[in-house]
């Protein structure tokens, strides 16, 4: 779900500030408050109220990376979100040579069959005492 809210917050700070009158210390704050982060000090929340005003029903649909009909090689990025690990452990995979990879330019894919093979390749059952 995606939610739409409106926050209103009251905050008051306290400043001494140079001026002739008044009016004329009121249009200085004034000045700063149009400037952005213009007005420095120490701000106290008094009151805030959230408020929902609207909400969206949002469905996230990823794809099966590693569907028949998907893309023959994948980038270190997406493979690394078919395996469930982040990027950097993909790179090191390859890196290493335990991860079977193709180079086009200066990036490197990996197969939706090499990723296959890697898991069942480092798949064990039961303990092993090594």
């Amino acid at each position: 779900m995606k939610y739409k809210v409106v926050v209103t917050r009251v905050q008051v700070a306290e400043r001494w500030v140079r001026a002739t009158d008044e009016e004329h210390a009121s249009q200085k704050v004034q000045e700063e408050f149009d400037r952005p982060y213009g007005y420095f000090g120490a701000w106290k929340t008094t009151a805030s109220e959230v408020e929902v005003v609207e909400a969206e029903q949002t469905t996230v649909i990823r794809p099966n990376l590693l569907s028949e009909t998907g893309p023959m090689l994948l980038s270190l990025k997406d493979a690394g979100a078919a395996l469930g690990i982040p990027y950097s452990a993909v790179y090191e995979l390859t890196n290493k040579g335990e991860l079977e990879h193709t180079r086009i330019g200066s990036r490197k894919y990996v197969s939706r069959e090499s990723l296959m093979d890697f898991i069942k390749q480092n798949t064990h059952r039961g303990y092993y005492a090594g």
